[in-house]
Parts: C-alpha cells; structure tokens; sequence
C-alpha cells in the first residue's frame, strides 16, 4: 500500500464559515432568555402558592392574603405567558433557519 502523500491530504480541513446570521443568534438569545424567565417566575409563584395552602407561608406585612395569594397567581400566569412567548418565538427562529439553510443549499 502507498501512502497519499498528495498536498489536499496533509492540509487542514478549511474552515466552513457560519450559516446562522447575527440575527438569528439574537433571536435564539431572546427565546431562551422568555423561557428561562418564565419558568422561574413560574416556579417562584407556584412554591408560593403552595407554601399559602400549606400555611407555612410568612404573614404578609401591610396586605391581605387574598392580595398575596393574587400576586402569586399573576406571577404564574405571567410565567405560563412568557414560556409560550419563548417557545413561538424558538419555532419560528428554527423554521427561520430551516429556510436559511435550504436556500444557502440550492
């Protein structure tokens, strides 16, 4: 057997410049931030609330409890909302780059 000794085997591979624009990154970026946004202020309303039910939850100073209990509804609420955001936003950038991809292809 004979070894390739050809200029094209002992060169480095090139380097393949990036298909993902700036902008897409950007808009993955601001997916993943709604998303981990929202699953923390999801977590932080839902421990909430069942610290309330459980009775283990401190006395709220200078508010009722049903105020108490409200906010930590609309934190869930707001929660939910922001995950849903993150996720439509996460499948419209992937299908962004689906097309992104197959036109760079042709």
């Amino acid at each position: 057997m004979t070894a390739d000794t050809s200029l094209e085997a002992q060169s480095p591979p090139s380097l393949v410049p990036s298909t993902v624009r700036r902008q897409d990154r950007a808009v993955d970026a601001a997916a993943a931030i709604c998303l981990a946004v929202g699953v923390a202020l999801f977590a932080m309303g839902r421990r909430a609330l069942s610290s309330l039910a459980d009775g283990t939850y401190p006395a709220p100073l200078g508010e009722s409890w049903v105020a108490r209990a409200d906010l930590h509804a609309a934190q869930t609420r707001w929660g939910i909302i922001l995950i849903a955001v993150g996720v439509s936003v996460a499948l419209v950038s992937a299908i962004r780059h689906a097309v992104h991809r197959r036109t760079r292809e042709r």
